[in-house]
């Protein structure tokens, strides 16, 4: 079975039906749980990727690692991909103890519950006015009228970008960010310079609202980031850069994908549908679970190990790269009876879709929920006889994404 071992690291094999790649990591959980693969198929002629990895997809196993920071380390890099100055573009999450925590801390200040009520005001708000724009049209790809404009547009209120063609701008990038091998992005470069030059960006534009927020604070996520510090720690305005670059490519490959998601769900499971809105405030929470565990948006993060340590009866040496494939961990039967079939009664409360817990679970898990909660709702009450068509998914093996999504319905009358 040695293409087993090699169709992983190849992006062709990433561009097969996602059927293709829950059959493969089927495999591995029931025959090799801890494997070795070879190095990931260069990116870019400069890149060194010339390490292999040892790939994890038990849930258990990714736990465990995800629990660990002192022996599987993030600080060395987070994607499978071997890319360089990672420590400057995304240091809030490439980076271990003692300054992740330290850091962490301070943003978790800004997240009062008296912010968070306002922000999630603002989603609810927001999330209405796509839909009145939506609903009268019928018809188009509510991959780029819904899904896509959902999330920039909750994330540009919540840092309080104001000026349309600068959030444009920000929902762009964000997009960008994810979606590094897709041809789509090919005109700016090789992947990583597609990668480098969205990060870039974002940060530019985040460190010039972060020095005037300092200067001229608002009622808004900047400000309160900006302000925030912890026994007497503040962020750099470098730092507050980063973690807006952050946040940004988060709303844009968690919600923006999982919603295009639900909506491809909904369409195959009308059932499932109707047993939702028969009691929506009853049954959301644990619906959007099991959305996100089905369709895992973020498909995998990397670990490296700081020390030789066993795992699954295999020893991993002190640097070797260890991919936890969240992707394979939600469909573990161990914990997800009959993993395949999405069922929306199913107490999914242990999927991997945030993290597998640990120092890096999602800061922002619960703005995400408030996301698909208010899009669902909005969505099925007044976007009436639905109708999806395909999804066209992202070609890559970190973001499981929509990028078209057709669709029609009976128009709104305005």
């Amino acid at each position: 079975m040695e293409s087993q071992y090699e169709t992983l690291s190849t992006l062709k094999w990433w561009g097969q039906p996602r059927s293709v790649h829950h059959e493969h990591f089927k495999w591995l959980r029931e025959n090799d749980p801890v494997s070795w693969h070879g190095p990931p198929e260069a990116l870019d002629p400069e890149l060194d990727n010339s390490q292999g990895y040892w790939s994890l997809v038990r849930h258990a196993d990714i736990r465990a690692v995800s629990r660990d920071p002192e022996t599987f380390s993030s600080a060395d890099g987070v994607f499978v991909d071997d890319f360089p100055q990672l420590e400057s573009m995304l240091s809030f999450i490439v980076t271990d103890a003692p300054r992740h925590p330290q850091m962490r801390n301070i943003v978790s200040v800004a997240f009062t519950p008296r912010n968070m009520k306002k922000m999630e005001d603002e989603i609810d708000s927001l999330i209405s006015d796509v839909v009145d724009e939506v609903a009268p049209l019928g018809e188009g790809d509510l991959a780029q009228l819904l899904t896509k404009e959902v999330p920039g547009r909750a994330f540009a209120a919540n840092f309080g970008i104001d000026d349309e063609t600068l959030r444009r701008k920000v929902m762009d990038l964000a997009e960008q960010l994810g979606a590094w091998n897709d041809p789509e992005y090919a005109h700016i470069g090789s992947p990583l310079i597609v990668f480098a030059d969205a990060s870039f960006q974002l940060g530019e534009i985040a460190k010039a609202l972060a020095a005037e927020r300092r200067e001229n604070p608002r009622d808004d996520l900047m400000s309160w980031v900006a302000a925030a510090s912890y026994e007497g720690e503040k962020l750099t305005t470098e730092e507050v850069g980063v973690f807006f670059a952050l946040v940004a490519g988060a709303a844009n490959a968690t919600t923006r994908h999982s919603m295009g998601h639900v909506l491809a769900l909904f369409q195959e499971h009308p059932d499932q549908l109707a047993w939702l809105m028969a009691d929506f405030d009853g049954r959301i929470n644990e619906v959007i679970n099991e959305l996100l565990r089905y369709e895992t948006p973020i498909m995998h993060f990397r670990r490296t190990a700081t020390r030789d340590v066993e795992l699954g009866g295999k020893q991993i040496k002190k640097g070797d790269k260890v991919v936890l494939w969240y992707i394979a961990g939600n469909r573990d039967p161990e914990v997800f009876p009959d993993p395949d079939r999405f069922d929306a009664t199913r107490k999914a409360v242990d999927h991997l879709s945030f993290g597998g817990g640990g120092p890096h679970y999602c800061i922002g898990h619960l703005l995400g929920r408030r996301l698909l909660r208010t899009q669902i709702e909005q969505v099925y009450t007044r976007m009436h006889d639905l109708k999806i068509g395909e999804r066209h998914l992202l070609l890559s093996n970190f973001m499981n994404g929509v990028m078209k999504l057709p669709a029609t319905w009976t128009p709104e009358k305005s």
